[in-house]
């Protein structure tokens, strides 16, 4: 868009705005206080105000020592500043660039052309790169109340804080247009997004890696940096317990189909349990809820079931619930393990084992990916043996080994909703 103005008027704040497509408070930081706000943008912005003949007094005043015969730099560094839509103390020299840190080793997708909003222009951007120290990074969540994010924010705080950072939660509910909405308000106003609800599609969210530093969790998207648990040991060591009760066969209850971390759990199990021996089915999907949980286990009453593993520990809590007041006895009946270790799996009466998600360590490694730092091991010693089994055995993870991914391990809860099989 451009905006219409009247011969010989003086280009205004608000005119720079209008046509690069934000906000007047985020053209001012840009242009004065270019530390709080992220390099991209601020290189967007200034090259709208070049173009627009819009100059700060900041500007002014150097002009006016050029004029003066103040050599402020050399030509060609002046004319590669210019290039750039950058101020000249900006430009770095070519030794210091071969420096920096390698941008695919931290994981952040290069994507050099972009199509800024408000702007018939296609600018020719910089890959985004690790964020500066003291930033503020929101992290975009569909639901507070899961005792999910809190664990995500209670990791990510943590390491912020080592960096002077701010991480701040934003819940968005489950409406994709209404995610987008908040995370389109939030581009130039933040320095990186922590994404933590699968409301938005992959297009926009790739789209929106182009514009901002971005961490999406718990689902890799081709091309964006993700952090995403992976379910490999929790789901080896959660058989391993089944079988030492001398169960044969494991039911998984289905979550939502179009859930990633619900296909990514299925398959794991599926193809682990078979390797181990064990004979696999699967029911559902049903809601991840309670009530989703108390449908399940209406289903499994009919059938010769021993040992049921499901997609969240809401619907183990409510299988118990049902089992329970039926009269079905779990564990000695029907063993039971959950997926997450919430809130919910130790209040439950028989307590439910559960393979647990660390959401804490995902959350510090989103930060550390955002500020690019190196996210360390945080596997535990005594899973080497698991480990090598893995890779004896050729248990792979689709995801293992993609650059743009880092993966997080699980571990197993045990608790009192595992037993004995006693049926033949």
């Amino acid at each position: 868009m451009t905006s219409e103005r009247k011969p010989g008027r003086r280009v205004r704040l608000a005119d720079v705005a209008e046509e690069a497509g934000v906000a007047i408070s985020t053209v001012s930081r840009a242009l004065n206080n270019p530390d709080r706000v992220n390099i991209q943008t601020v290189e967007y912005v200034r090259a709208v105000a070049e173009r627009l003949g819009y100059h700060t007094r900041r500007s002014a005043i150097g002009q006016a020592d050029r004029a003066a015969g103040d050599a402020v730099l050399p030509a060609a560094a002046h004319d590669t500043a210019s290039a750039y839509g950058r101020s000249p103390a900006a430009v770095q020299p070519q030794s210091d660039l071969a420096a920096q840190p390698n941008v695919a080793a931290v994981g952040i997708a290069p994507q050099p052309t972009v199509t800024q909003p408000g702007s018939p222009h296609t600018q020719r951007l910089r890959p985004l790169g690790p964020i500066a120290a003291g930033g503020l990074i929101p992290l975009i969540v569909k639901d507070t109340a899961d005792g999910v994010s809190s664990q995500i924010l209670k990791g990510a705080q943590v390491t912020a804080m080592e960096s002077d950072s701010v991480v701040s939660v934003i819940e968005t509910g489950s409406s994709p247009q209404r995610t987008c909405q908040m995370l389109d308000h939030l581009a130039g106003k933040v320095d990186g997004v922590i994404l933590a609800t699968d409301a938005p599609g992959t297009d926009f969210i790739r789209d929106y890696a182009r514009r901002v530093p971005l961490v999406v969790l718990n689902r890799p998207v081709e091309g964006v940096t993700s952090v995403v648990p992976d379910p490999r040991i929790g789901v080896v060591r959660a058989l391993n317990l089944l079988r030492r009760y001398h169960h044969t066969a494991v039911t998984y209850v289905s979550g939502p189909s179009a859930s990633w971390a619900n296909q990514s759990r299925w398959n794991c199990l599926h193809d682990i349990g078979q390797r181990m021996g064990f004979k696999v089915s699967r029911i559902g999907p049903v809601q991840a809820t309670v009530e989703g949980g108390y449908q399940a286990a209406v289903a499994l009453e009919d059938g010769r079931a021993t040992a049921i593993v499901t997609y969240n520990d809401l619907i183990a809590a409510g299988i118990v619930l049902r089992l329970t007041a039926d009269g079905v006895d779990v564990p000695g009946a029907m063993s039971v393990i959950g997926f997450d270790n919430t809130l919910i799996a130790p209040v439950v009466t028989p307590p439910i084992t559960s393979i647990r998600i660390p959401r804490a360590q995902i959350g510090q490694a989103a930060v550390c990916r955002l500020l690019g730092r190196d996210v360390g091991s945080y596997r535990n010693p005594s899973d080497t043996q698991v480990m090598q089994w893995m890779v004896e055995h050729g248990v792979r993870c689709e995801e293992e080994g993609m650059p743009d991914v880092t993966l997080v391990d699980t571990s197993i809860i045990v608790r009192r909703s595992v037993g004995e099989c006693r049926r033949a």
